[in-house]
Parts: structure tokens; sequence; C-alpha cells
């Protein structure tokens, strides 16, 4: 296997427009199989449903992503490791279908979320909304001192200090959360907010990071794949991650599954926080 690149090697402004062309394409390969009205249906031992779309969208980002970083791993959700891990070097981190529930329901709430770490770091990813009349798709940077978030190419609006009325203080707005959150845990009566529900979780991160939503509330515990890409654009735009008890919140490949979580710019998330009882 060929040695990766030192992180400080990597030419991210080139990573990043061929990141964002190679989610377009899998959004796209998502879309063909929406058109089409029938979907071949899988199931993953022990797990949930995994579809044609999920593996077409998979194939395009392993054969456009892998050449990108000569050596860097690939963790993905829906194909086979071709190497064992190797802490701090370049990682690419994929959900290639992020909501597969939602998408065999028709509803419009999922997504493609890729995350590339490097020195157990998250410095870039990108989120692929297919479901619109076109694709949309958000990149974060994050690294050397960069924070550059995009929609389309363009730049993303930064948080900055959203949720901080003339008087300084802060609430946390709409909350967005799981549909079982919503469904069956009913948070929406059990929290003192507008509280409303979103499918899969990089859908979840692009509302927090566009302000759409004021934080993501997230209960249980997920996999690094379902948040990489949309933390990275959250990242990016200026907003964080925290575990409930306050504590920043780091992603790494290493470690799969992540704890409970608020997202959203850092004065929102702290406000639920706190009315959560969190001292932060």
């Amino acid at each position: 296997m060929t040695s990766p690149p030192a992180p400080s090697e990597l030419d991210l402004d080139a990573l990043r427009d061929a990141l964002e062309a190679a989610m377009h394409d899998a959004c796209e390969a998502i879309r063909t199989v929406m058109r089409r009205g029938s979907v071949r249906v899988g199931h993953k031992w022990g797990e949930g449903p995994v579809t044609e779309a999920d593996h077409a969208a998979d194939e395009i980002l392993h054969r456009r992503l892998t050449p990108l970083i000569a050596g860097a791993h690939w963790l993905s959700e829906e194909s086979e490791q071709e190497h064992p891990l190797v802490p701090g070097e370049p990682t690419w981190v994929i959900d290639p279908l992020d909501g597969t529930r939602e998408f065999l329901r028709g509803l419009p709430e999922f997504g493609v979320s890729v995350g590339l770490f490097a020195e157990d770091r998250l410095v870039l990813g990108a989120a692929g909304l297919p479901a619109g009349e076109e694709p949309v798709v958000y990149s974060g940077l994050v690294a050397d001192g960069r924070r550059e978030a995009r929609v389309d190419g363009d730049p993303l609006p930064e948080l900055g200090a959203a949720g901080v009325d003339a008087d300084g203080e802060a609430e946390p707005g709409r909350i967005v959360v799981s549909r079982w959150d919503f469904e069956h845990r009913r948070l929406q009566y059990r929290l003192p907010f507008d509280v409303y529900p979103l499918g899969s979780a990089v859908v979840k991160l692009v509302h927090a990071a566009t302000g759409e939503a004021g934080v993501y509330l997230s209960t249980g515990p997920r996999s690094v794949w379902d948040a990489a890409g949309g933390a990275a654009v959250l990242a990016a735009a200026g907003g964080v991650m925290l575990q409930t008890n306050g504590q920043p919140l780091h992603l790494s490949p290493q470690r799969e599954r992540i704890p409970p979580f608020v997202a959203g710019a850092p004065e929102r998330a702290t406000a639920l926080l706190r009315s959560l009882g969190v001292e932060v």
C-alpha cells in the first residue's frame, strides 16, 4: 500500500472541488433510482435496509475519491474497508445514503455524507441533498486556519452570533430532532421550544449550518459516517457540536459510534444545554 501524504501536503482547494463534483454525481445516481419508481432493497444483518441507490452512490464516491489521495483510507457504511485504518493518516468517511428509510418512504429527508480526516481531525467534508428540484451540495473546509462553507460552490453565510438578542441573552431557537425522537420519545412535549422532525443526520446538520434550525438535538448514538459531512459544513459556517455534558464533540474515524450531542451556532447550542440543566 502506498504511504499517504502528510496532511500539510494535501491540496485542500483541489480536493474540495473534486469532492463537490463527486457529490453532485452521487446525488444524480440516487435521483436516477428515484425516477424509476421501483427500488431493489436488501437488509444488513442486525441493521436497517440498504438499496441499490446506496450502492450506486457508494460506487461513484469510491471511484472518484480514492484516486485523489494516494494511500488514503476508506471507511464507508456500505463497502468493506480495504486496509486497516491507521490513526492520523488521511481517511475518507462516507455514508452514501443517510436516511435510507426516509428514501424508501418517499420523504425528502435523506442525503449523502462525506468527511475527510487528517491527523485525526475533520478537515474537509460535504453534504449532498438529492431530493429537491435539483441536487444541492454543501461543503466545509476547516484547516490551516481557514473556515469556508459553500453551497453549490458559492459562499455560505456564517452563523455569527445567531440566537443572541439585544440584551445579550441567547435562545436556542427551533430544535430539529429525529423522527424517532419526535414520534416515539415525543420530545416536542418535553422541550419548551418549537421542535420539528427530520429524517437523516446529514439533513439535520445542514439545517443547523444554514440557520434553518437553531439547534439539532441528537439523543441516541450515531455513527461517524452519518455526521462527518454535515459536521464539516457546520464547523465551516461557525457552528459547534457539543456533547450533552457541554464538552466539545471530537469526531474520529477511530470511533465509529458518537454519543448524544447538540449542534448549531455556539450561543444557541449552549442555550439549549443550559435549559436542560447543564452547566456550560
